[in-house]
């Protein structure tokens, strides 16, 4: 959905990120307990995706930090919804008694 500057809205979020392994349960805990989703890569990459998410972004990361014991980097996507299209086969199209 646009919004009404023009600019398109967040519809979702990738961070991939290395985290100490002794730390690692916690921090895929605290994540899940808030509803993302999570990837592991080897024993200590991270690939989180968080749909339509909605402020707090600094604040989580600071937690994660915090979990961690210090500092990590985080790459960090942001991915919009420029589009969205629905494509039928053309033999299936609606019966007339669906469209009345």
């Amino acid at each position: 959905m646009n919004s009404a500057d023009g600019s398109l809205s967040v519809e979702m979020i990738r961070w991939t990120f290395t985290v100490a392994q002794e730390h690692r349960v916690e921090i895929e805990t605290h994540l899940l307990d808030l509803g993302l989703e999570i990837q592991a890569r080897g024993d200590d990459v991270l690939v989180v995706t968080w749909d339509e998410p909605e402020g707090g972004i600094d604040e989580l990361i600071e937690e994660l930090w915090a979990i961690n014991g210090e500092p990590f980097e985080i790459t960090h996507e942001e991915f919009h919804r420029a589009s969205l299209l629905v494509y039928h086969p053309e033999d299936s199209a609606p019966s007339e008694s669906a469209a009345a």
